[in-house]
């Protein structure tokens, strides 16, 4: 029981960092039995690098749906189907919505852009969690034409429960490629803007580092949770020589809750 709580607070945490362009890390599901749904929703404080990026647009509220069966689930912003779900692995086919892009009015700089939407990406994961500890390693792709985005991430994660207290740490790289850079932080020759400062700018492929902590409490008798988290991406020169961004950092942090229905 208390690794399916453990567990159900891992997919919260994956399916509210979905807006910084990932389903995130991949969790360590039990190959036991179908878990409950779990509904909850969370505030959401995310930065993103574009300079001048609206105070408006840092905070939303997320809702969030979960279900985990014995091949077929729903992670926040995920879906998926496992092929092998047999401890400590888990191998699987995936589709996840990546969250992100920007409307022209989120900031000045943008002004004159089009707008950027987000993206829906086909790919799979594979988790190898024996115990606390796990790696994952994740593959997606674009399949809307948005980005023609392509991202390739490895995750080490620790898992751990004191109590009636729980937390998730991980740490990660994340290739993104060339189509992905271009198209969110890129300016094409009809989008530059001499007077805002905007030059035409082509974005290569580039790997980022991500930190991430998640910190939860519920009682093993109780359907309810509550947790705070946040996740750091650290950029690289493609994101931080752009003319529309001011940072080479993305930082989120949230706090939620959900309520578990069934056994």
């Amino acid at each position: 029981m208390r690794k399916i709580f453990l567990t159900t607070a891992m997919a919260v945490l994956m399916a509210l960092a979905a807006p910084l362009a990932s389903a995130d890390d991949e969790l360590a599901v039990p190959a036991a039995a179908k878990r409950p749904v779990t509904v909850g929703a969370a505030v959401v404080y995310k930065d993103k690098p574009y300079r001048g990026y609206d105070d408006d647009e840092k905070a939303s509220f997320l809702p969030l749906v979960l279900f985990e069966g014995e091949r077929f689930f729903v992670r926040g912003t995920s879906l998926g189907w496992k092929f092998v779900n047999t401890k400590p692995w888990e191998v699987a086919v995936t589709g996840e919505f990546w969250g992100d892009g920007y409307d022209n009015d989120d900031a000045n700089i943008l002004d004159g852009m089009d707008n950027r939407d987000p993206s829906f990406a086909i790919g799979g994961h594979v988790t190898w969690k024996p115990q606390k500890f796990g790696l994952s390693v994740s593959a997606a792709s674009d399949v809307t034409g948005n980005s023609d985005g392509t991202q390739v991430k490895g995750t080490a994660f620790y898992d751990n429960r004191v109590g009636n207290w729980f937390y998730r740490g991980s740490a990660g790289v994340i290739w993104n490629n060339e189509d992905y850079i271009d198209y969110y932080y890129g300016v094409q020759n009809d989008e530059v803007d001499l007077n805002l400062g905007r030059t035409a700018y082509e974005g290569d492929d580039e790997t980022w580092v991500r930190l991430g902590l998640v910190l939860g409490y519920q009682r093993p008798e109780s359907k309810w949770m509550f947790l705070v988290g946040g996740r750091y991406d650290i950029m690289g020169d493609e994101v931080d020589d752009s003319p529309i961004t001011s940072d080479d950092k993305m930082l989120m942090g949230f706090a939620g809750f959900g309520y578990s229905f069934g056994k």
